[in-house]
Order: structure tokens, then C-alpha cells, then sequence
């Protein structure tokens, strides 16, 4: 995807980097990119390694075109002892926090079916691409399980409590233009085509703001969300305090109006 970039891999999961953009493909597409154990494993050492450097702005996608990602990898959740299966669903709900958590910006890229703990993975993002003919949905239910990677707390806070209801207890699939028109993804774009448009937003980011900012911000969005409204701006005006003293915002400050320029350092 880039050419010329900084990549790390491993069979499963592949981080690439070109200046202030990262690059996480999950490449499990013979099993729709559905996710074990040792591929969550290895997911989050990416996170990781993404957290410690400097960048803007991280987009996530799966390999082809079938699926984003189909969620818990069945087969091998079928083969898991009882440890290993609560095991599974602490990791998941760790690699969601941590995509939550992310001190850069992130931005789903969706093609094929976004399913379960994959669409919980795209809900921690927060921007969300997805390919017209895409689907999505909670399928856990028929299945005798539950949306236990985030889903619960993070598709009520995007679509409402009662659609949340809808998607969990039915367990159906919903086409992207409804996703889009409920508030569950953030836009369409054609088929085979929601990676470049990523790179291109993520593109646009870094080259406008800097990783201070970006984390700062997050932290006031989702910190504000819970408390009251005085202490919400409480917290907005001590991040903003903070900034107006850094040497980022003095670059910012003098450089405005200039044509601006993404960062080219990918590590800390």
C-alpha cells in the first residue's frame, strides 16, 4: 500500500508507515480476517509500537475485498479449552480499548462484511470508511454468544440504545446505506475504494495538525461525554492551557495561512 514506507509484519497482522501515517492490515483473508488469538496478540504489539511513535493519524483495514473483519475466528474459538475461550474475549476487549485509546486518529477503512467483534473493532475507530456493498451486524446472539468486545457500551453511544437493541437481539445483517443513515459508519464510498480515500482523510489530517493536538483532543471528547458540562470545559481549558505553551502550537501559530506539510518522522 506504501511504497517506499517503513513495514512491519508477521503472517497475520501487517503495520506499515510513511511519515505521520500508519498502516494496520489484518491479513487473515482466507478466514474472512477473523481474529484469534495469536492474531489479536500480535494486533496489539502493533498498536503498541504505533502508541509509542509519533503518529497522526492510523488506518485500519483487512485484507480484500470479502471482509473487514468477520469477527472471532470460530473455527479456532471452537477449539479453545475454557481458558483459552475467556482468554479470547479479554484480548478482544483489550485490542478494542486500545484502538480507543489511541493517542492518534483513527480511521476505518471497511470493504465485505464488517461482523461482530470486527465491527466492534471498526466502532473503536473514530472515523469510519465503508464500501457501499457492505454489511454489518451483531451476529453473536444465533450463535449463543454475546457482543462482548465493546460493542455493549460503544454502539449504543453511535446509534442509540433502541437500534442497539435492534442489532444485538435479531442478530441481522444491515446493508452500509442504512449503517450510514443510523449513525454507524461515518461515510460511503464505492467498492474496492475505501483504502485510498482513507489514506487520502488521513493525508489531509496530518498535514493540518500534530499528534499533541490530536491526543489531547480525543481525551477531552470522549473524557467530556461522562461528566457534567462545567467540568467538560474544565477539562477543554486545561488541554487547551497545555497546548498554547507548546513549541507545536508556537509552529502552528506562525506558519497559518501556509500551505501546511505532513510530517515526514514516522518514530518518536
Amino acid at each position: 500500500m506504501f511504497v517506499g514506507g517503513i513495514r512491519m509484519s508477521s503472517t497475520q497482522v501487517e503495520l506499515t508507515w510513511k511519515g505521520a501515517i500508519a498502516y494496520i492490515r489484518i491479513n487473515r483473508e482466507s478466514r474472512r480476517n477473523s481474529l484469534d488469538n495469536a492474531t489479536i496478540i500480535e494486533f496489539l504489539r502493533l498498536l503498541e509500537e504505533v502508541r509509542r511513535s509519533e503518529t497522526v493519524c492510523l488506518v485500519v483495514t483487512g485484507e480484500g475485498d470479502r471482509a473487514f473483519c468477520a469477527g472471532s475466528d470460530i473455527k479456532a474459538l471452537a477449539s479453545y479449552s475454557a481458558a483459552d475461550a475467556e482468554y479470547h474475549t479479554y484480548l478482544f476487549q483489550k485490542l478494542a480499548e486500545t484502538l480507543d485509546e489511541m493517542p492518534c486518529a483513527t480511521i476505518a477503512a471497511i470493504e465485505g462484511a464488517c461482523l461482530g467483534g470486527g465491527l466492534e473493532i471498526a466502532l473503536a475507530c473514530d472515523y469510519r470508511i465503508a464500501a457501499s456493498n457492505a454489511t454489518f451486524g451483531f451476529p453473536e446472539i444465533t450463535v449463543g454468544a454475546l457482543p462482548t468486545g465493546g460493542g455493549t457500551v460503544r454502539a449504543p453511544r453511535a446509534i442509540g440504545l433502541s437500534r442497539s437493541r435492534e442489532l444485538m437481539l435479531f442478530g441481522d445483517r444491515i446493508p452500509a446505506e442504512r449503517a450510514e443513515s443510523i449513525g454507524l459508519i461515518s461515510s460511503l464510498a464505492p467498492p474496492g475504494e475505501t483504502r485510498s480515500i482513507a489514506l487520502e482523510r488521513a493525508k489531509e489530517l496530518a498535514s493540518k495538525t500534530n499528534r499533541d493536538s490530536v491526543k489531547l483532543l480525543k481525551a477531552i471528547l470522549v473524557g467530556g461525554a461522562g461528566v457534567s458540562a462545567k467540568a467538560g470545559h474544565l477539562m477543554a481549558y486545561l488541554a487547551d492551557v497545555s497546548l498554547v505553551r507548546s513549541e507545536s502550537f508556537k509552529q502552528g501559530v506562525s506558519s497559518f495561512g501556509e500551505t501546511p506539510q505532513a510530517s515526514t518522522s514516522p518514530k518518536a
